[in-house]
């Protein structure tokens, strides 16, 4: 079952699509609006937060004007929307939008994150990781570029490190046949 804030970001993302990027539309001034409009229906609000409205810019915006707007937001209120989302949201609806927000500005290195989450702490929470990996196997030859970035080691040198037996042998072939060791 869902619920406040999470079922929020979820219907958003059922009922709406992506706008395709219009350089006339997504303007800078635009932008400078919608990052206005952001902070008045989270931290400039007296009480509460307007959670629908941060979600509809999260979801519905192209990825190159939510950067303009979270440039705009940072610009004007010293922080990013990411930020912004820790500071106004909790639990998994706070997990979630900032997925979101990671996803459309570096999106290699937010899946990169997630496999190193599932892989984090005492066990590895294994459908976690197969999700991960499967979901994500047609870009695994980027992500695994910003892993080994990120975190010094290839996800397959993660995969060996957190698995074993057949498991671990299933993961690292469904690794190598988009993203084959060298």
């Amino acid at each position: 079952e869902l619920g406040g804030d999470l079922e929020t970001l979820l219907s958003a993302c059922l009922q709406a699509s992506e706008e395709e990027f219009d350089p006339d539309y997504h303007t800078l001034d635009k932008a400078k609006d919608d990052a206005e409009e952001i902070w008045k229906k989270g931290q400039g609000k007296f009480f509460g937060t307007d959670e629908a409205k941060l979600f509809k810019v999260v979801v519905m915006s192209p990825p190159k004007y939510l950067k303009m707007v979270n440039d705009a937001y940072a610009e004007e209120y010293g922080y990013t929307l990411i930020k912004a989302m820790e500071k106004e949201l909790g639990g998994k609806a706070e997990d979630a939008a900032i997925f979101a927000l990671k996803m459309r500005f570096k999106p290699y290195e937010a899946i990169a994150g997630i496999i190193k989450k599932a892989c984090a702490g005492i066990g590895t929470d294994e459908d976690f990781l197969t999700c991960s990996i499967i979901r994500y196997q047609d870009l695994m030859g980027h992500v695994n570029l910003a892993h080994e970035e990120l975190y010094g080691k290839s996800v397959h040198e993660r995969v060996r490190s957190e698995c074993s037996g057949h498991y671990k042998d299933v993961l690292l072939a469904l690794l190598n046949k988009t993203s084959p060791e060298e």
